[in-house]
């Protein structure tokens, strides 16, 4: 059977594993500043599993991130694994990723995503 290739759970895995391994932490650190266990933890790294906005509300926390720029990291991390022609789906993800998240992470989201708009509109580019 082949396994159907998740590039929203690829890209959680890869951004919680390099901000992981960028703070030098193991995931039993990582658990211990998260509150999540290890085993959850090591699945969302290898894109095993699809995690909650609770659960990522709780990585942004214990990376010490605002919720929106965890979710960006992770929109740029689905950006890069989509093969050359594959139609990105990251508003989808995002879509998906909001669902849960109590309002006040969900208006953090929007706040920094107005920001983005407006720096872009104001740096020309």
């Amino acid at each position: 059977m082949v396994e159907r290739r998740e590039p929203y759970r690829e890209a959680v895995g890869a951004t919680v594993r390099g901000l992981r391994l960028a703070r030098g932490w193991t995931l039993r650190d990582l658990s211990q500043a998260s509150g999540i266990s290890v085993p959850y933890l090591s699945e969302i790294e290898r894109g095993r599993k699809d995690p909650s906005g609770a659960v990522l509300a709780q990585l942004a926390a214990a990376f010490d991130l605002a919720l929106g720029a965890l979710l960006c990291e992770i929109g740029r991390a689905v950006d890069a694994s989509n093969a050359p022609g594959e139609a990105p789906s990251v508003r989808q993800e995002l879509r998906s990723a909001l669902e849960g998240l109590p309002d006040d992470d969900v208006a953090e989201v929007a706040r920094f995503a107005h920001y983005l708009q407006w720096r872009r509109e104001h740096d020309g580019g």
